[in-house]
């Protein structure tokens, strides 16, 4: 009795394990009314408009007893962008940050997920390359800024090269991680139904793995940001770096807020962009 039932219930658990067709690997269908519920959070939203309007109020108090040439009030700053924005001095400016952020982070995203995967996947592979992995990370990015300029020059490719950088070690270590701390209680089963290296990979350590993958892309994006920054300050003086130095050298600190704020705007919308790209590629977790 107890070996036909065993062999009957085979055939359901490795179609579960490896059918995405099966009702229990089904993604569940959530009710628009509940998306939006979520989306929108009234209790929320009301606590982060307030608090907004808290700081906006606080700023705008402090900015106007203090001197023009060391800080701005948001009525001066949003004065300042609009100015920025009828001269297209501030689009210019968001463009070139913007190609050089989404190049810089896009290969941050595709090298450190790649060589993280195979770092914890090949054993050799990881011990061999951990302690490069390890002493490259503690480098500060800012010291290999004059050999970039000799290798590249002042354009583009130095900015999108150090963006990466500031990215790639976050990503990387995650992916190497989620790898690394997979059940190997799961692995064993999917060994035991036949399951081949490429089987393991697609519906076991990649599924198991976005989290930390995820994780590290949003670090990876706000780093991204900083080492945007940093490029545009250090290499060609161009994008939102330039407005804020250029700004700054002048005492027009309510343009510097332009910048600033406009930055800051950047990482955001980066981060949701990315956030939103783990909820649709993890909606099973719902």
């Amino acid at each position: 009795m107890v070996r036909a039932r065993t062999r009957r219930s085979e055939p359901a658990a490795h179609n579960e394990l490896f059918d995405p067709a099966t009702p229990r690997t089904q993604t569940r269908v959530i009710p628009v009314r509940l998306r939006l519920r979520r989306a929108l959070a009234p209790r929320d939203r009301a606590l982060q408009l307030a608090l907004l309007v808290t700081a906006l109020a606080a700023w705008e108090f402090f900015g106007r007893r203090a001197s023009n040439f060391t800080f701005a009030p948001p009525s001066r700053v949003a004065t300042a962008a609009r100015e920025m924005i009828e001269s297209g001095e501030l689009q210019d400016a968001v463009t070139e940050s913007l190609v050089a952020l989404l190049l810089g982070f896009t290969l941050a995203a595709v090298i450190g997920i790649s060589v993280g995967y195979a770092m914890g996947w090949w054993r050799t592979f990881g011990r061999t390359l951990n302690p490069f992995v390890s002493a490259l990370y503690v480098v500060p990015i800012a010291t290999l800024v004059p050999a970039m300029i000799v290798w590249f020059g002042l354009g583009l490719t130095p900015r999108v090269i150090v963006i990466m950088l500031f990215a790639l070690f976050e990503i990387l270590l995650n992916a190497y991680a989620g790898v690394k701390n997979v059940d190997p209680h799961v692995i064993d089963v999917a060994r035991t139904f036949g399951a081949s290296r490429l089987d393991l990979l697609r519906k076991a350590v990649f599924p198991a793995t976005l989290p930390f993958v995820f994780v590290g892309l949003r670090i990876g994006a706000s780093r991204a940001v900083k080492g945007m920054v940093l490029a545009e300050m250090l290499f060609a003086v161009t994008g939102l770096g330039r407005v804020i130095i250029e700004n700054a050298s002048t005492f027009r600190m309510d343009r510097v807020f332009v910048g600033v704020i406009a930055v800051s705007l950047m990482g955001v919308i980066l981060s949701a962009a990315v956030q939103a790209t783990e909820r649709r590629v993890m909606r099973w977790r719902d």
